[in-house]
């Protein structure tokens, strides 16, 4: 018996818990996984800061080829070329014609995609339609935010992008268990979070909040991401985004983007949930309508 599993033995079931997550996040902060961490930060500073500049944002963007060509790339895109031709080829210019918010989510979505990029199957479950569940989460958490409280919500799309970086620790690190909990959720008909603590004692939204933690991100990330499968447990100042992001993973699980898990189940919750940010579900299924068509766009332009 290792010294590890000897120590174990000694633990409470919730320090065991607590020293499996660590592990894993220390596996994770060795991966390639966290070598978004520094742009990922670099950047929410930047969209934090109201006096930051075109040029700041551009000397991070540098900082990583492949990112730097994904933006001169998508500039020069049908998507943004609207009706006038011209070839943009240095990043300032490409900036100031897209827009820095719009480069912004851009760069993050790129970077974030990076993690995802292994489309291994397990089931009905992929990486690449995980993706798609996190672009159109954070899509539609951001458009909430724009549309139904007046507020840009800079760390709403982030959020989104970001809310299930657990289930991506799970895929890499936890295969075989991850594969049992997938069929755990399919079987019983219960939600991924629920499979998951049947399975190993935790779920997604608690490893992710730790991974974040370890990445010094803004504590609303934290938060968000840690809350987001059960936002009414929360009690303190980021209950707008975590009740915000909750209903918009209902509504894209429930509809057209799901990743593979059962979907939410809990109707009541949602329900709550915008009664507390006072969002009438009819508001709610018009905003999906247009990220669905925002989605569709992007799609098509292969911008994702």
């Amino acid at each position: 018996m290792d010294r590890r599993t000897t120590g174990q033995l000694a633990m409470t079931p919730e320090q065991q818990k607590d020293d499996a997550i660590r592990f894993l996040v220390e596996q994770v902060n060795a991966s390639d996984i966290s070598s978004i961490k520094s742009i990922v930060n670099a950047i929410i500073q930047v969209i934090n800061d109201p006096h930051s500049t075109v040029k700041e944002l551009k000397e991070i963007i540098l900082l990583d080829p492949p990112l730097a060509a994904k933006v001169l790339r998508i500039a020069n895109s049908a998507y943004y070329s609207r009706s006038f031709t011209r070839t943009f080829t240095e990043i300032e210019q490409a900036i100031i014609w897209i827009g820095s918010d719009i480069i912004k989510e851009l760069a993050l979505s790129q970077k974030v995609c990076e993690i995802f990029n292994r489309d291994e199957e397990i089931g009905t479950y992929s990486r690449k339609s995980l993706w798609t569940h996190s672009i159109a989460v954070a899509l539609l958490t951001k458009m909430i935010f724009r549309k139904e409280f007046g507020l840009p919500g800079e760390n709403a799309y982030m959020a989104g992008l970001l809310h299930d970086i657990g289930i991506i620790a799970e895929d890499q690190f936890l295969q075989e268990d991850f594969k049992r909990a997938l069929q755990l959720s399919k079987t019983k008909k219960i939600d991924m979070a629920r499979a998951e603590i049947e399975t190993w004692d935790y779920n997604h939204a608690e490893l992710g909040q730790a991974i974040i933690d370890s990445w010094n991100l803004p504590g609303e990330l934290s938060a968000t991401v840690g809350c987001h499968t059960d936002p009414l447990a929360y009690r303190g100042a980021f209950s707008k985004i975590i009740c915000t992001l909750y209903a918009a993973d209902y509504i894209c699980q429930e509809k057209d983007f799901a990743f593979g898990a059962a979907p939410i189940q809990d109707k009541p919750v949602l329900q709550k949930c915008l009664k507390q940010i006072a969002v009438k579900p009819r508001a709610l299924d018009l905003i999906f309508r247009g990220m669905k068509a925002e989605m569709t766009k992007m799609h098509d332009k292969g911008l994702f």
